[in-house]
């Protein structure tokens, strides 16, 4: 009995520790999202500096950046970590703007956007994916606040025409894919969305559309062969399986296909399992040596996309919230932990720690973090009439 009690005691110490860097990722993530807001438009920077004081130059926002900014506003005023007011303001701020002054094609918008006057910048492209995390984003704020918030959400869903993706406007009547992009310069562009990845919340508020959902077929016309199962031991970068499932609780998705819920748990454990010798893992799309990268476990030079690790939380809830808490109080504490969290990548076999963060990866490190919890995302999100209407349209 000596031995069982302070085992018992070192367990609870060590959960108590667990749960408040939990809650002190989320404060850091909202700072990032309260920060790097512009204080008229709302449009949130793609990245910023994680060691720095000096105010930012960077007037590139993302659209994606944006729209999980509006879940972890909500999210943050909802549970308490912003004071009452503070997000709601924010959100609709962003939402009246985005609607009125951000360049759109069909109900697409651009992925990036001048940060104080919404125009595009770099020939940015329309974006099926990065519209559809904005959209998500309103409509899940809009079940927190009600009112205008909503209204404007569900306003911006209609507006997304799916048949122009799906058909390149009528030129490609029988596709049933939704192409990635289009821009004035070039048109569509060749790609689609083939595979599994991270579209698949976009294509549900495809099917839950409420004047010209997508046709169920669409449902049913990606390629589903999950990576973890590939006969080589493929397997992909981690965002595929974090943005879509951030959104939607795919523990409740009954398709007839497989449980995605559990591929992505098993694709995290198959990363975490690759981890370096400092115990960093996490290969996923991020900031690198030379520049953003996209990295998975059969193409890395040894940089791992801490930040997204972590946010396989809502996968590995035990194992992440216990990495995290050895990082934070490891050697490299004051190269990895800043201002807004966990930086976004690290090399440790160069000696490369990125200085930056990404709106991409802190946004969904939040919502899983959010995941975790009895007040998840999740409960929200599935509870939209939108996410009912598209659950019952593919369900067999």
């Amino acid at each position: 009995m000596s031995f069982v009690i302070p085992f018992i005691c070192l367990l609870s110490c060590s959960l108590a520790l667990a749960q408040d860097l939990r809650r002190e990722m989320m404060v850091r993530s909202v700072r990032f999202f309260r920060d790097q807001a512009h204080p008229v438009t709302g449009l949130v920077r793609d990245r910023a500096q994680n060691f720095q004081d000096t105010p930012a130059t960077n007037h590139v926002s993302s659209i994606a950046s944006t729209g999980f900014g509006l879940v972890v506003l909500s999210h943050a005023e909802s549970t308490g970590l912003l004071p009452a007011g503070e997000g709601h303001e924010q959100v609709l701020r962003t939402l009246r703007f985005a609607r009125d002054h951000v360049p759109r094609k069909a109900g697409w918008f651009i992925h990036f956007a001048d940060w104080e006057t919404g125009k595009r910048v770099w020939r940015s492209e329309y974006s099926t994916i990065d519209t559809a995390l904005l959209v998500a984003g309103a409509l899940y704020a809009g079940t927190v606040f009600g009112g205008e918030v909503r209204d404007i959400a569900q306003r911006l869903h209609r507006d997304m025409n799916f048949y122009f993706f799906r058909t390149n406007n009528g030129s490609v009547r029988l596709k049933q894919t939704l192409t990635l992009s289009w821009t004035p310069e070039e048109g569509f562009v060749p790609w689609q969305w083939l595979g599994y990845s991270e579209h698949m919340v976009m294509l549900l508020l495809g099917m839950g559309h409420p004047t010209r959902p997508m046709p169920r077929t669409a449902w049913g016309a990606w390629n589903r062969e999950l990576f973890w199962q590939d006969l080589m031991g493929q397997n992909s970068p981690l965002f595929v399986h974090q943005y879509s499932h951030a959104f939607v609780d795919f523990r409740q998705v009954r398709d007839g296909h497989d449980n995605y819920h559990q591929n992505s748990v098993a694709v995290s454990r198959m990363h975490r399992r690759g981890a370096d010798e400092f115990g960093f893992w996490g290969w996923s799309a991020g900031d690198a040596p030379g520049g953003y990268r996209v990295y998975n476990p059969q193409e890395n030079n040894g940089t791992y996309c801490i930040g997204c690790a972590l946010a396989s939380a809502m996968f590995l809830p035990d194992e992440v919230l216990a990495d995290a808490q050895r990082w934070v109080d490891g050697p490299h504490r004051e190269k990895i932990w800043g201002r807004y969290g966990f930086v976004d990548g690290v090399n440790p076999g160069r000696d490369w720690w990125a200085p930056t963060v990404l709106g991409i990866t802190v946004g969904p490190l939040y919502m899983a973090l959010a995941n975790t919890t009895e007040e998840s995302i999740w409960k929200r999100f599935m509870s939209l009439p939108e996410m009912q209407q598209a659950l019952r349209r593919i369900r067999r």
